[in-house]
């Protein structure tokens, strides 16, 4: 399997994830998807400073990681993807990437976003985008750190509206 989780999370790459989300999966690399950072040398090189010893990491921007995928540049890695936007798993999918599940990790409470847990506040695309995730048979959790139980995303919106 190349892609062992994938994690929906604004802040990407930051302690929690370099650290104790490595110890739970032990991926060989992390790979952080996003089209802003991934042409920013200064925050990409310093993000790649703090990659834990024995793994890779690479910050690239949608279409290089559709590309990468496509030609089989990962299939001996364990893969861990980063993303912002729930989105980019889906255009993932559609290439035919294999995503076992997708972790909600920090989502801002900004831009009319509503809060369904203590880390995750969501706006309606971004709850479209995760439905349609889970309708191609990718289970989404909500799961801060290893330690924590996960909530299950549909529990998580139930009774919530969406802007």
């Amino acid at each position: 399997m190349t892609v062992i989780d994938a994690r929906v999370d604004q802040r990407l790459i930051h302690g929690i994830v370099v650290n104790q989300w490595n110890s739970k999966l032990n991926p060989k690399r992390f790979m952080v998807i996003d089209d802003t950072v991934s042409h920013q040398p200064e925050i990409k090189d310093s993000m790649k400073l703090s990659k834990p010893a024995g793994t890779g990491m690479s910050v690239i921007d949608t279409e290089k990681a559709l590309t990468n995928f496509g030609n089989g540049k990962y299939d001996s890695q364990r893969v861990f993807v980063i993303v912002k936007e729930p989105e980019t798993l889906i255009k993932l999918l559609d290439i035919g990437v294999e995503i076992p599940s997708v972790n909600l990790g920090i989502v801002f409470a900004e831009d009319g976003r509503t809060n369904i847990s203590k880390f995750v506040s969501l706006n309606q695309k971004e709850v479209d985008d995760l439905k349609e995730i889970e309708s191609r048979g990718v289970p989404v959790r909500i799961q801060y750190i290893p330690e924590n139980a996960s909530i299950d995303f549909d529990k998580a919106i139930k009774g919530h509206e969406f802007n």
